[in-house]
């Protein structure tokens, strides 16, 4: 896929009228961590960039919207996703994305339906993605300490990481823990053992 300066001020000025201030700058530095991550695992930068910027799209969206989008890639809404329909709005902004813009690039598509909940799978750039958007610089609870902690890791030690701080506070905070999020660490787990 060829990405223009043209679509991508495209995307940035829909981004701009459509979400709140806070969505649009973690959007805007996610794109940017994306695209940094990729540069360092040697994967499509200007991809990274794009799908950074695109993944939540749809997270401003009301239950029913996001439950309409996500049906439209043909899978079921899973118990964890009624349970908290928030999580659909990955699945919904592909969705979007591929209607508004055209776009049908497999990887940038595989990447914004998954970077909430992460999936057994992944391609590199959508383990880029579920990163980027839990590191990037405007998230309060990431300390220099924790990104230290990240430092010269390959891609899937630097995803575990990620997964299992995310598990935790879903714990802590009793909440339901994604099946497929189970599924992802399940397989980084067997990797690494292999």
């Amino acid at each position: 896929m060829v990405i223009t300066d043209s679509l991508l001020n495209q995307i940035d000025s829909y981004l701009k009228e459509n979400l709140s201030e806070k969505r649009y700058r973690h959007s805007v530095s996610t794109a940017v961590t994306a695209e940094q991550l990729c540069r360092i695992f040697s994967i499509d930068s200007r991809k990274g960039y794009l799908a950074g910027l695109l993944h939540d799209i749809a997270r401003e969206l009301d239950i029913e919207q996001l439950t309409s989008l996500s049906l439209k890639d043909g899978g079921a809404i899973r118990d964890s996703e009624k349970k908290h329909p928030v999580l659909l709005h990955g699945r919904a902004g592909a969705e979007m994305v591929k209607e508004l813009f055209k776009i049908t690039d497999a990887e940038i598509l595989d990447a914004v339906s998954h970077h909430t909940t992460g999936n057994k799978g992944m391609s590199s750039l959508a383990k880029v993605i579920f990163i980027a958007d839990y590191i990037e610089p405007y998230r309060a609870h990431i300390t220099q300490e924790y990104l230290s902690s990240l430092k010269g890791k390959s891609l899937d030690s630097m995803l575990k990481i990620v997964l299992n701080s995310i598990l935790e506070y879903i714990r802590e905070e009793s909440l339901m823990v994604s099946e497929i999020s189970l599924e992802l660490l399940k397989e980084l787990e067997n990797e690494r053992k292999e």
